[in-house]
């Protein structure tokens, strides 16, 4: 058993790896966690102020985002030796996803620090190279192990889903302001290099750039929106569209809002683990938040009664080195 005095040592510990943990994936770069120390447990939580909304509506992003960052936390703690395990209790009304508490021994986990540092999301143009089925076939087995399924499907049988649901995205004025207020297209922006979505991120030239300022504007979208802005916005996004590739969607069974934290955890295991072999994600929420899309994408993976789609995120290899660009800004990092 871990002694009192151990049981201290670890959860203060904690500070000294969550920082590592900043670099968890998460929607908009909101990073909305937080940690609430207490006695003998330290409670995983999330800012009211940092939780999207109408991009979304249900709520799921936040929950992966809630699991892919105590995922991180654990293996930045079992690299330091911390004998920490989490204890799953989400509740909306104290906005508690769970608690980490002592345990008799580090968080078992072949991923280091390192992996998440270098974890790169990739929302650029790539290469015609097709990934590998046995990293697939290892992701799927590795879904299966954690109690979900991963479909795998074409990125030329989701295309027209994805140009759809990008529609639906740009054209709902709620999603149109709130991709704005966490959007930073120049370094002079205040909060260009600590969160939010900046123009590197977005892999936006300098045209791209304008574009999007001006169109997004709120007088200018007010204006357009009627008349058709929404199928022009569109191809300010061709690269998530354009070419081969594999996307694979995370399903399960069930309507259980706590397995989203799970499926967060998983999304860090998998993404770490393509990411070793040089291959990249790109996640695409919106096609699962949009309500003329998600059906049509849960007939495409097969989904069986019951089962949902929960992740939806493509995988190939990036047509220039991601690492030459500058990576995602995080307020508990240092600026970049």
């Amino acid at each position: 058993m871990t002694s009192p005095e151990n049981t201290t040592t670890s959860l203060d510990r904690l500070r000294e790896v969550a920082a590592e943990s900043a670099r968890a994936a998460n929607a908009h770069n909101t990073q909305p966690w937080e940690l609430r120390p207490g006695t003998g447990r330290v409670e995983v939580g999330w800012r009211a102020e940092d939780a999207l909304g109408p991009s979304d509506p249900a709520h799921r992003d936040l929950r992966l985002s809630l699991g892919t960052y105590v995922e991180s936390l654990l293996i930045a703690a079992a690299e330091q030796s911390i004998a920490v395990d989490f204890e799953l209790d989400l509740d909306t009304e104290t906005r508690r996803v769970g608690r980490l508490l002592p345990a008799d021994r580090p968080y078992d986990t072949g991923f280091r620090t390192s992996d998440i540092a270098g974890r790169r999301v990739w929302r650029g143009a790539w290469k015609p190279q097709q990934v590998d089925t046995k990293a697939i076939e290892a992701a799927q087995e590795t879904a299966r192990a954690a109690g979900f399924r991963v479909a795998a499907i074409s990125t030329a049988a989701a295309r027209p889903l994805l140009v759809r649901a990008y529609h639906w995205f740009f054209g709902d004025p709620g999603i149109a302001a709130e991709l704005m207020a966490w959007t930073r297209l120049s370094p002079r922006h205040p909060k260009y290099r600590s969160d939010g979505l900046n123009d590197v991120m977005l892999v936006l030239n300098r045209v791209e750039r304008f574009l999007m300022g001006l169109l997004f504007s709120p007088v200018v979208y007010r204006a357009l929106r009627p008349l058709g802005l929404p199928r022009f916005l569109t191809p300010l996004s061709s690269s998530a569209t354009a070419g081969d590739g594999v996307v694979l969607v995370i399903l399960d069974k069930g309507e259980d809002t706590a397995q989203e934290v799970a499926a967060g955890r998983l999304v860090t295991r998998l993404w770490l683990d393509l990411f070793r072999q040089g291959i990249y994600v790109h996640p695409q929420s919106h096609v699962i938040d949009c309500p003329h899309t998600v059906g049509d994408l849960a007939a495409l993976c097969g989904a069986e009664d019951g089962e949902r789609p929960l992740v939806f995120f493509r995988v190939g290899i990036p047509a220039v080195d991601p690492s030459l660009r500058p990576r995602h800004p995080r307020r508990d990092l240092p600026q970049q």
